[in-house]
């Protein structure tokens, strides 16, 4: 009962101290959890290395040989996006972030022997987290109103904003038991909850210089767009693990989830100032509105069906690890819908038919597949240096014939190779690790741009590509206390 005990509380000191860090809005597999298995990459999927096992392949729980409870954070992290002609030919957006990055506190129960191969697992950690804020402006001289309303150049202002606010915070509870002596069984349970606020603004003027000639004074668009959501959902994991010789194998499925209750709130405001929407200059130019608030909407997200396979074997002073991991495809769906509310004004009866296609936030999950492989040399049996390489495809794209806003902005591929080392001083396990992260996407479309804007598409620019770069540099720290000596060999 003390060995219980102990293990509550130190749970619970360690989640104090859990705060956010900074992952990716569109990646499965950003963030890795556990001591040894997030710098080996899912190597609990064949083996029991770490708590994490909850998490990863929860049939490795029962080759836990003692109670323990671990502390895993990545200490510092520096995370660098720039996005070349983001926003335009010439118009080079950046975002970086330098954070402190707790992420999971997990323990083990091992129960006495009489009570034989159960084994219980629990963690609290977040699952995902990002911050990402992209913004420019431009001030300038061009030729955007027809010559007879105003003669010569306007002043052209323009400017862009994009941010993203994404927390998940994750509790799991589960069991592992031996079927036989080569075989075992695992399931967990898991609850999410989400939270996430995204916005986008831009506004474009031209405003023709006092003296000019000018007919119009200005002409403009506006959009500001915020949304907020919650939600909390479930799934459940179910996992198998064998030993075949030297050879050990594991391989965990995940339900698609459930959601169990979820709101969302969005406020947006669209304007047109002195448009001219005819090409007939005897037409006058006139102002359009479209302002409205939404509370208290139903909230969906989901996460799809999840399979994963790991194979770890032995070689000498070499353990090798390989995991993939196979996530399946969601079709698009609304995660907000304002439904039919008045939005475009002054209100009516037709107009309300619009705002959902105008103000949906959405979502969609393609087919994506992971893979990793990892390596642990032991140089002693309290020393150990750890090594991995993995790849993070992102899971939602960009679908332009699409109304309303998708709010995961990361679409790239990322990659990770990390390194580290263990060390093992009596009862406590001391881990270091160093990850470093890549992508590039040459493609990646503009949301607007500053080139070429004109009356006929508001102002908002031609938009075309540019090429996002994504890298960075995280610190792993992570502890684990065991109750009593552990046998366990790496």
């Amino acid at each position: 009962m003390n060995t219980l005990w102990n293990a509550f509380s130190f749970f619970i000191i360690a989640c104090m101290f859990v705060s956010p860090l900074y992952a990716q809005d569109n990646h499965y597999a950003w963030m890795q959890f556990g001591s040894r298995n997030g710098i080996l990459n899912n190597a609990n999927l064949s083996q029991f290395e770490d708590q994490s096992a909850v998490i990863v392949n929860p049939a490795t729980l029962s080759e836990a040989t003692q109670s323990s409870f671990n502390f895993s954070t990545n200490a510092v992290g520096f995370n660098n996006i720039k996005f070349e002609n983001g926003l335009g030919q010439g118009f080079t957006v950046k975002n970086s972030n330098l954070t402190i990055l707790p992420s999971l506190a997990a323990g083990v129960i091992k129960p006495r022997k009489s009570e034989k191969d159960l084994v219980i697992g629990y963690a609290l950690h977040t699952n995902n987290t990002d911050l990402l804020n992209f913004s420019d402006r431009v001030e300038t001289k061009i030729n955007l109103i027809n010559e007879t309303e105003s003669p010569g150049e306007e002043n052209y202002l323009a400017q862009y904003n994009i941010t993203t606010n994404l927390d998940e915070i994750a509790i799991i509870g589960g069991i592992g038991w031996n079927l036989t002596p080569n075989l075992s069984l695992g399931i967990s349970q898991n609850f999410l909850y989400r939270t996430q606020e995204y916005a986008q603004k831009f506004s474009a003027y031209a405003i023709p210089d006092k003296g000019s000639g000018a007919s119009v004074d200005l002409t403009g668009t506006n959009y500001d767009y915020y949304t907020r959501y919650s939600k909390l959902i479930t799934y459940t994991k179910i996992g198998l693990h064998t030993k075949l010789k030297e050879w050990d194998l594991g391989l965990a499925i995940s339900t698609p989830t459930l959601g169990i209750m979820g709101t969302g709130y969005i406020l947006a405001d669209l304007s047109l100032s002195n448009i001219r929407l005819d090409e007939d200059l005897n037409v006058p130019r006139k102002n359009y509105l479209a302002n409205g608030e939404f509370d208290k909407i139903k909230a969906q997200y989901k996460y799809p069906v999840n399979a994963a396979f790991g194979i770890s074997r032995p070689f000498g002073k070499v353990r090798m690890y390989g995991s993939v991991s196979w996530f399946g495809k969601i079709k698009t769906y609304n995660i907000l819908d304002p439904g039919e509310a008045a939005f475009l004004q002054p209100p009516s009866d037709e107009n309300v038919l619009y705002t959902n296609k105008v103000l949906r936030l959405w979502s969609t999950n393609q087919t994506v597949i992971n893979w990793s492989v990892a390596a642990d040399w032991t140089i002693r049996d309290d020393y150990h240096l750890l090594f991995s390489f993995r790849t993070d495809e992102y899971f939602s794209d960009f679908i332009p014939e699409q109304d309303g806003f998708n709010p995961a902005i990361k679409q790239w591929d990322n990659y990770h190779f990390t390194i580290g080392t263990q060390r093992n001083f009596g009862w406590s396990e001391w881990i270091v690790g160093l990850r470093y992260n890549y992508a590039k996407r040459n493609d990646y479309p503009q949301p607007i741009s500053f080139s070429d804007p004109s009356e006929d598409n508001f102002f908002r620019g031609e938009t075309a590509t540019g090429t996002i770069k994504s890298t960075g540099f995280q610190l792993m720290l992570s502890y684990t206390f065991t109750f009593g000596n552990t046998s366990k060999e790496n």
